[in-house]
């Protein structure tokens, strides 16, 4: 096997002790891949399974499979099933899960059971917006503490919006990570100030939650990865009363903590931190490594993310645009801005942009798609590229007035035919029959 084989198989191997499945995005990401959904790792995974059989060891691979899967997908079964024959899935898995793999050293994983071993806890709040609101708060000194005395500074805590109060989309669902400090205080000390203010203008929230600590990072995870709290992290959920579990919070174990990980997620900023974010979309657990490979920016207003499935998008500004332009109501009757790209994520990508922009009348929404599929239809950067590059075409050359970078003003009909235009050049590139 060659060095990158070796890194694969290594990173299988650290799973495996974990006695956890991994993904394709997951293997790219750690080694560097192009494609980290793994399109073009058949070749280097059909050598180590060889290996592996070879040396009379437990087939690695079997644990590696599509997001959301127990099993691997049919065409990397005919890879297995043409080295191993008719073998049974589970019963390999459990083999790969039960071996040792330190007791081979050249195969050897690192030891941290999570990425940095860090500890992960699991709270819920009101909502998620650590550009505001940077700490996690207690009722008391004593919940504090104990808190304190059972964690380590850069604690992961997993964020879930309580059932009662927050947004209605996210009530219930797990929304964010904060890294947590040690560094104690005064809860407004960590709060913007107008959050403050609303904060004690609400009786439900005066005088609450004062014993704060300091968050140093955040990550909101992608809508598309949204989970129930009691689906994801049934065990945490179910130990204690969500009362208690709010007011004080409870540990992950490590099992749960690994779904986390695996939940795509881009960084956000916290209050008053002046460290530098990385937008990139990508796997919680590729976000803490200390080294991951990026594709450099190409375009202006671009913002990193892994390759894999995308969706095409159109964003519209929502406002008086004309109070916006500065222009007559005349000038701009049926008429938008607008914003064409991909991603993995439309609603991350207007986040991500919204995010940029004062907080005022003008915010930008998904025109299209509508509604989101529950997939993404394309399968790679590549295939998206044809689309949004198609897209700019069509503005260009029907008319819209090109506001800089991928912003366009365009009227309703060269919206609509822009978006057939994208699609019907992604579906060309990704299936050119």
């Amino acid at each position: 096997m060659d060095a990158l084989q070796f890194a694969i198989t290594r990173f299988l191997a650290g799973k495996a002790m974990q006695k956890r499945r991994t993904t394709y995005q997951q293997v790219g990401e750690a080694v560097g891949w192009n494609h980290p959904t793994g399109r073009g790792l058949g070749r280097n995974l059909e050598v180590i399974l060889h290996e592996l059989a070879n040396r009379g060891l437990p087939p690695l691979t079997t644990i590696l499979v599509k997001k959301g899967e127990r099993h691997p997908a049919e065409d990397a079964m005919t890879y297995i099933r043409g080295v191993l024959g008719a073998i049974d899935i589970e019963t390999a898995q459990r083999e790969v899960f039960a071996f040792d793999w330190a007791s081979v050293p050249e195969l050897a994983p690192t030891a941290d059971t999570l990425p940095d071993g860090r500890q992960v806890w699991l709270t819920s709040f009101w909502g998620f917006d650590p550009a505001s609101w940077g700490c996690i708060g207690f009722a008391d000194e004593p919940r504090r503490t104990r808190y304190l005395s059972n964690s380590k500074p850069g604690t992961l805590v997993a964020i879930y919006v309580t059932k009662g109060k927050g947004p209605d989309n996210m009530r219930g669902k797990v929304v964010g990570v904060l890294e947590i400090s040690h560094e104690i205080g005064h809860a407004r000390e960590f709060i913007s100030g107008d959050r403050w203010a609303e904060k004690e203008r609400d009786p439900d929230t005066r005088g609450k939650w004062l014993f704060a600590v300091k968050a140093t990072r955040a990550w909101r995870i992608i809508p598309e990865d949204w989970r129930q709290v009691e689906d994801l992290f049934p065990q945490a959920y179910g130990s204690s009363h969500p009362e208690f579990i709010g007011a004080s919070g409870v540990p992950l174990s490590t099992d749960e903590a690994a779904k986390l990980y695996e939940l795509d997620v881009y960084e956000v900023p916290v209050y008053r931190q002046t460290n530098p974010i990385d937008p990139t979309i990508q796997t919680l657990e590729s976000a803490l490594s200390p080294s991951r490979a990026v594709r450099p920016a190409s375009q202006p207003y671009w913002v990193g993310e892994t390759d894999g499935p995308k969706h095409l998008y159109i964003l519209r500004l929502a406002g008086d645009i004309t109070a916006y332009l500065g222009r007559r109501i005349e000038e701009l009757e049926d008429k938008h801005i607008i914003k064409v790209g991909f991603s993995k994520s439309p609603q991350a990508r207007r986040d991500q942009i919204q995010s940029a922009y004062p907080k005022g009348t003008f915010n930008w929404e998904v025109f299209k798609p509508s509604p989101q599929p529950d997939t993404a239809p394309y399968r790679n950067a590549d295939v998206a590229i044809a689309g949004e590059d198609a897209m700019k075409k069509r503005l260009v050359e029907d008319g819209a007035e090109v506001l800089g970078g991928e912003f366009f003003l365009a009227d309703d009909g060269l919206i609509y035919r822009t978006w057939a235009a994208g699609n019907n050049a992604a579906k060309t590139a990704q299936d050119p029959r």
